[in-house]
């Protein structure tokens, strides 16, 4: 069996956060929803990143799809925190 020095693998991920007066978040930075796309892509430093969406109950699916179709263009991967029962 092949041996090797271990590694470590680190994936990028990037908390957005849409709060119920949809507002948006990188992070804990405030952004636009027309700027969001360029902070993600900074943030994200390639592709293959993870971005945690965070998003109010009361928010419209479309700014869920919005934001989730920003990470896929950015070959990025899409979770969606959710709350414990």
């Amino acid at each position: 069996m092949p041996s090797s020095v271990a590694s470590t693998i680190e994936v990028q991920k990037v908390s957005v956060t849409v709060t119920k007066d949809i507002q948006f978040y990188v992070n804990d930075k405030r952004v636009t929803k027309s700027t969001l796309e360029g902070e993600l892509k900074s943030k994200l430093a390639g592709p293959k990143g993870v971005v945690v969406l965070h998003i109010d109950e009361s928010v419209p699916t479309r700014e869920m799809v919005f934001v989730a179709g920003i990470a896929t263009k950015l070959e990025a991967r899409v979770s969606i925190a959710t709350k414990p029962k």
